[in-house]
């Protein structure tokens, strides 16, 4: 696939005024490691990133252009600069970057329901459950869910490099040093070959028939649907599981109640005796952080130092 010819860059700055006690420093200390190389980057506290998502109304079916974020202490505020070939695309930009940063989630009432369990309280921030940092783009998040299966960070986040510069959508050369590559959306990737990326032909198979089922709209990723229909259809399909299907929820849909309880991190979080839990004693504590375990979850990773 050849490289994207942007015309008629534009350009605004936006000042988004964050909550009471927004940590700027956690979201991009847990941004950092999973950092897709040549699509996003983080230095001297600025997050950037390239985006390249579904527009039929343009000219190609596509809003792309790359964004920057720095945060303003003095002001509480992020400070947002968005280049982009869509006039419309700068609301959704700005909608997307209050999504990845949890600007508008009510954390009183998560707070209430865990500030009292006392491993939870291992992996809070100056005594509050930190913010979620979610996906800005829940397709990426899609296929960076599936490449996590049963590995470490380090490596889902290589193949999701692999992956997004073996497509070489390329990104103009007044883009920022370090965004180098436009991350493929479901189309791109409809009749893309994954071979001599280091994926196994298992993992190879279940993003095919992930990818073809969301464009034949058998599975959505509305953020808005109901997580129970949201889980059956997904573990429907072959290849993906429940740590999947619940992982994706949770930082690629925002929904608040999801819980990968097989997750290793979780398990390690919750070991007593040197032992790891069973599952039905996984679910069972779990029940007191309902309607929140995703946020459960986050505590019980940031107590382990994730």
């Amino acid at each position: 696939m050849s490289s994207l010819n942007l015309l008629d860059l534009q350009q605004r700055h936006f000042h988004i005024t964050c909550p009471a006690g927004f940590d700027y420093d956690f979201m991009l200390d847990f941004l950092r490691p999973r950092i897709i190389e040549g699509v996003e980057c983080v230095t001297q506290g600025k997050y950037a990133r390239s985006f390249h998502f579904e527009q039929p109304y343009t000219a190609d079916g596509y809003t792309n252009g790359y964004f920057e974020v720095e945060y303003q202490t003095v002001e509480n505020a992020l400070v947002v600069k968005v280049v982009c070939d869509d006039d419309l695309g700068f609301d959704i930009v700005q909608q997307r970057v209050r999504f990845m940063f949890d600007l508008d989630t009510d954390m009183q009432a998560i707070e209430r329901q865990l500030q009292s369990d006392s491993v939870l309280q291992r992996g809070f921030v100056d005594n509050r459950v930190p913010r979620m940092p979610k996906a800005f783009d829940s397709f990426e998040f899609c296929i960076r869910a599936i490449l996590g299966q049963q590995v470490s960070v380090k490596v889902a986040t290589t193949l999701a490099k692999r992956i997004a510069h073996s497509t070489q959508l390329t990104t103009p050369e007044s883009f920022p040093a370090g965004i180098d590559f436009f991350f493929p959306q479901c189309d791109d990737l409809l009749h893309h070959t994954f071979d001599g990326l280091g994926l196994t032909s298992s993992r190879i198979a279940t993003l095919q028939v992930v990818i073809s089922a969301l464009r034949n709209e058998v599975i959505s990723l509305d953020k808005a649907q109901v997580f129970e229909d949201f889980l059956e259809q997904w573990t429907a399909l072959k290849g993906v599981g429940p740590w999947t299907a619940n992982y994706l929820a949770m930082r690629g849909l925002g929904i608040q109640d999801s819980f990968p309880d097989k997750d290793l991190g979780v398990l390690k979080a919750l070991l007593t005796s040197d032992k790891y839990p069973t599952r039905k004693a996984v679910l069972q504590q779990a029940k007191a952080w309902q309607p929140y375990r995703a946020y459960a979850t986050l505590c019980l990773w940031n107590g382990l130092g994730h």
